[in-house]
């Protein structure tokens, strides 16, 4: 213990020597100024401003130690030197750093830091960061960063974005981002991207894309790029969104009213664009009994133009058909190849053959009957292990398409 005291009041020391020199060169700077108007203040030792923004006060040194911030080889004065080389056994405070920073709990710098910046839980800067960051937790930036942020859990910034910024949790830039954004649940910027963002959640941009977008919920306003979640959401894109539910303002969306061999009505919903749009439907056939047979389903399709009013459907879907209550498997896979033709530009008229595969639970006996109203021939009816039948089946749809 007598050693650990002894190391300890040593560098007490230094630091103390280390403030009186910082004080001598200073008073020595103003004295060689002292025809300029403004007298010399000596810096106050003892100011913790981590958010400050007046770096008028700051010398530079080559090479500090601390053990926590006031405690090390710049002592008093830590707040007001900018260091090449600074080593923080637990924490460190300084006005910037321009090569190299390491600690074991953490880093803050008043102004800018240049190089690289290593911190087992979190790096704080002032100013501009340029180099690369690692932090256990996060590293958080009042300005611009340029260059590589790694962060357990955030990375945050009040300023623009060049570089990559890796997260366990949040990225978060108020202003532009240029290069890419990787986090675990949010990406988050609030004016445009160019480049690509990656979230286990949501990837959010205010602004513009130029790139891509691949998470969970993509939301973004104009994209030049294309976009991969369960959920997009875009203004206008110019590329593909890919996913369950995608969602273009200004893009192809469209209620339908359709018949086809088991069902005489169908309604669904369209949307996306006409290259890849996603399709949400559900039908019913009225009977005299209390249990209706009904039937809700999924589907994908693209649309390519054929001529002036006419374009080509090719979709594929899967609808549940039961009557009453959903009590065993009951799969109508659907294949769909058909003409639309726009009459008007919000309303329009197709029709086209289908090819069904119906795979169905056989241990269950009250399945509605498929073909009520037309005289559709099965093909194919195998029967599987464990409980497993499937039909196949030639039918069409037809109907009208609006808005």
């Amino acid at each position: 213990m007598n050693t650990i005291h002894k190391i300890f009041a040593a560098f007490l020391f230094l630091g103390l020597l280390g403030g009186e020199a910082f004080a001598r060169q200073a008073e020595s700077d103003s004295s060689k100024q002292a025809k300029t108007p403004l007298a010399f203040q000596k810096p106050d030792p003892f100011r913790f401003d981590p958010f400050g923004k007046d770096l008028s006060d700051t010398s530079s040194i080559g090479f500090q130690f601390s053990f926590v911030p006031y405690v090390g080889t710049n002592g008093m004065y830590s707040g007001n030197m900018v260091n090449d080389y600074s080593f923080n056994l637990l924490g460190g405070y300084s006005a910037g750093t321009t090569r190299l920073e390491m600690a074991g709990l953490f880093n803050i710098n008043r102004g800018d830091m240049t190089g690289v910046q290593l911190a087992g839980l979190f790096n704080q800067v002032g100013g501009k960061v340029d180099g690369v960051q690692l932090a256990g937790l996060f590293n958080s930036n009042l300005d611009s960063a340029k260059g590589v942020q790694l962060a357990g859990l955030t990375n945050f910034t009040t300023g623009a974005v060049d570089g990559v910024q890796i997260a366990g949790i949040v990225n978060f830039s108020p202003k532009k981002v240029t290069g890419v954004q990787i986090a675990g649940v949010t990406n988050f910027t609030a004016t445009d991207l160019e480049g690509t963002q990656v979230a286990g959640v949501l990837n959010f941009a205010a602004g513009d894309v130029k790139g891509s977008q691949a998470g969970g919920v993509n939301f973004a306003n104009k994209v030049n790029g294309f976009q991969l979640g369960v959920i997009n959401y875009a203004d206008s894109i110019s590329g593909v969104p890919v996913g369950l539910f995608s969602f273009v303002r200004s893009g192809y969306h469209s209620i339908e009213v359709s018949v086809n061999e088991v069902l005489p009505l169908s309604l669904a919903f369209r949307t996306g664009k006409r290259e890849f749009y996603n399709i949400f439907f559900a039908g019913i056939r009225p009977e005299g009994n209390e249990q209706v047979t009904w039937s809700f389903g999924y589907g994908l399709g693209t649309s390519p133009r054929l001529g002036k009013k006419t374009y080509l459907n090719i979709e594929v879907s899967s609808e549940q058909l039961s009557q009453g209550g959903v009590h065993a498997l009951n799969l109508i896979n659907r294949g769909y190849l058909g003409a639309e033709f726009k009459a008007t530009k919000n309303f329009a008229l197709f029709a086209g053959p289908t090819v069904n595969f119906r795979v169905y639970d056989t241990s269950y006996p009250f399945h509605p009957e498929l073909f009520t109203y037309t005289n559709t021939k099965i093909h194919n009816d195998v029967y599987y292990p464990e409980d497993l039948g499937s039909q196949f089946w030639w039918g069409f749809k037809a109907g009208f398409r609006f808005l």
